[in-house]
């Protein structure tokens, strides 16, 4: 493989692009709908997933529309990095000729992005958004110099932007830290305020992963989800008032999700949320097919496409077909330094999970409202329909919230997608997009299932205990428990998948306890599938395990099958030789999300074996 270009990954900055030959993906013709288009948006909300483009395109819209400071009516940058770029973009077509002429190095923007914003408390997150503040005020410090400004105005520039530098790490003070959620709340206003009275023209306002700081105050290790959501609802509150100031020209908003939306912008005037199902905007974020497909003509990849559909396409926004572009570019990268990778995961180890973690942690431990169960369809590539909805705060997801709700959230996320021929709003059909993602969920629930997973860990030692004095009664109920909420990306319907299913959990329970555990191992004439041995006490049990029909009887009858080949076989006979005094054998037939258990009792005398 042999390219031209280079494959900047890692990097979201447009000019960067441009001007190092980087591979650009041209989203440049959504300009004239943006700003000259028939709906004349004043304040549009893009809602898409992580790594979906959202911040390249927030930079290229920047660095179209940027006025040259020093020089205004400059528009050399701008000719440069959009015309005589030698990429014939759109937007240098002579049907943008009005676009470049009204818009192209025009306004003063003022750009902040949220993307990086996180604290274990309150007081570390707004520490991080001090520092993107004084960034702001760095960019803008000529305003200090002008005749033009207030001396008041010039006084709380310096005074405000020496604060976000010398003070961020002294938030622990409680009027410190007041004082910092004054100067985040207003300071967009009162830099634009001064850029109108500057260049006398309009300003651009635009907030790049406005909800990031709500998510990650949800997920914290002391949640502060309502003091950061005043801050935001303040910030937003005095940048887009429901009666704008003259200063305003556009305000450009981008997130995940939709939860908050009403609470954080009841104060802004003139939203327009554009969802994955609004036109005309379902081709500005991701790739399109046909842009996956000249990518990989450009990069002589055709050879890749089914590989690529597999692993990153499957995603639906309104009627187009889009690929996840943050995995696409990763692997065309990988490809041009080894053409012979494999595809791999790379939007899932990028993007931000916590929240579908601890949501689908707490639904596996409650088994609410059969969530496991569509889970699991889901899972099984199978499409499952929900109600689309709104669920009021993050912190909703540390306490019940209804399937609907989760799906909707996950829609929003990037962890499912509109099926095909679904409607897009109200009664939807959802599924998992692709090979990534639904791997991403097979690496979550090895974590759930895990001794990381202090609920799971206590219910497979429980059930080892029980199994070890051959208590078969509750033993069963501990495993229909267990597997009324165990999620698994293998086939839930073959014997393998309880097998597998036993063995995880055995072996968590075994670990903790000392016992030692065999799997398929030979003993008498045959391999039993599993072996529990406990030598501190001197007892062992053999588990051998069938699956029946789906019924009370059918599972009896596997379970009869199950010890049958127990005796038959003599599985207790290598048992029997190490001098176990106790050797139990159990046989468990499955059925659906249960099972049934026999016992052939103490099988250490030979003699005394029941034939069941």
């Amino acid at each position: 493989m042999t390219t031209e270009f280079s494959f900047n990954v890692g990097t979201e900055d447009f000019t960067e692009i441009i001007t190092t030959r980087g591979y650009y993906v041209d989203k440049t013709s959504y300009l004239q709908e943006l700003f000259l288009g028939k709906n004349n948006d004043k304040n549009p909300l893009f809602l898409r997933p992580r790594r979906f483009g959202k911040t390249m395109n927030f930079s290229m819209i920047k660095a179209f529309c940027e006025l040259n400071y020093l020089c205004p009516g400059d528009k050399s940058t701008q000719q440069r990095l959009f015309v005589d770029n030698g990429r014939a973009l759109a937007v240098a077509g002579a049907a943008y000729q009005l676009l470049r002429e009204r818009v192209m190095g025009e306004y003063p923007v003022l750009s902040v992005s949220f993307k990086t914003v996180e604290g274990r408390v309150f007081a570390e997150a707004v520490s991080q958004i001090l520092l993107k503040i004084a960034e702001v005020y760095d960019k803008f410090s000529f305003l200090t110099h002008s005749h033009k400004q207030d001396p008041a105005d010039i006084r709380d520039f310096a005074e405000n932007s020496a604060f976000c530098k010398t003070q961020y790490k002294r938030l622990q003070n409680e009027d410190k830290l007041n004082e910092a959620v004054i100067i985040a709340s207003t300071f967009l206003s009162k830099i634009a305020f001064m850029l109108h009275k500057e260049f006398d023209r309009q300003v651009i306002v635009m907030i790049d992963e406005y909800d990031v700081p709500l998510q990650k105050a949800t997920v914290a290790a002391e949640p502060y989800y309502d003091r950061m959501l005043d801050l935001i609802k303040k910030l937003s509150g005095n940048t887009f008032k429901q009666n704008p100031d003259p200063w305003l020209y556009k305000g450009l908003v981008t997130g995940c999700l939709k939860v908050a939306h009403q609470s954080v912008f009841t104060d802004a005037n003139n939203f327009r949320v554009y969802d994955m199902d609004l036109e005309p905007y379902t081709g500005f974020f991701g790739f399109t097919a046909e842009e996956t497909q000249k990518l990989l003509s450009d990069c002589a990849l055709e050879d890749k496409a089914k590989s690529v559909r597999a692993w990153y396409d499957g995603y639906r926004f309104g009627r187009q077909k889009i690929f996840c572009p943050w995995s696409l570019m990763n692997y065309c990268n990988d490809l041009s330094r080894n053409p012979e990778c494999e595809p791999s995961s790379y939007w899932i180890n990028s993007s931000g999970n916590d929240l579908i973690t601890l949501y689908t942690q707490n639904i596996v431990e409650s088994h609410s409202q059969g969530n496991v169960s569509r889970l699991q369809q889901l899972l099984n590539r199978e499409p499952v329909t929900i109600t689309l909805k709104e669920f009021a705060t993050y912190p909703d997801l540390r306490r019940r919230v209804d399937f609907d709700s989760f799906m909707t959230m996950m829609l929003h996320t990037g962890y499912v997608t509109f099926a095909a021929e679904s409607p897009l709003q109200d009664r939807v059909t959802i599924r998992i997009p692709n090979l990534e993602v639904l791997k991403c969920f097979e690496s979550k629930f090895d974590l759930i299932y895990s001794e990381n997973n202090p609920h799971w860990l206590k219910a497979a030692v429980t059930l080892t205990e029980l199994l070890l004095n051959n208590d078969a009664d509750e033993a069963k109920e501990q495993i229909n428990s267990l597997l009324g909420s165990f999620l698994s990306i293998r086939n839930s319907g073959s014997e393998l998948y309880y097998h597998g299913f036993m063995l995880g959990v055995l072996a968590l329970g075994a670990g903790d306890m000392g016992v030692e555990m065999a799997e398929e191992r030979e003993s008498g004439e045959g391999f039993t599938d599993l072996i529990l041995k406990d030598p501190s006490c001197n007892r062992a049990v053999i588990l051998e395990f069938k699956k029946g029909v789906n019924t009370p009887a059918g599972r009896a009858a596997a379970a009869r099958d199950a010890i049958t080949q127990i005796t038959q076989k003599d599985y207790a006979a290598v048992l029997r030789k190490e001098g176990y005094a106790i050797i139990y054998g159990l046989g468990l037939g499955f059925g659906g999300k249960s099972c049934e258990i026999l016992s052939l009792g103490n099988l250490a005398d030979d003699t005394n074996r029941s034939h069941l």
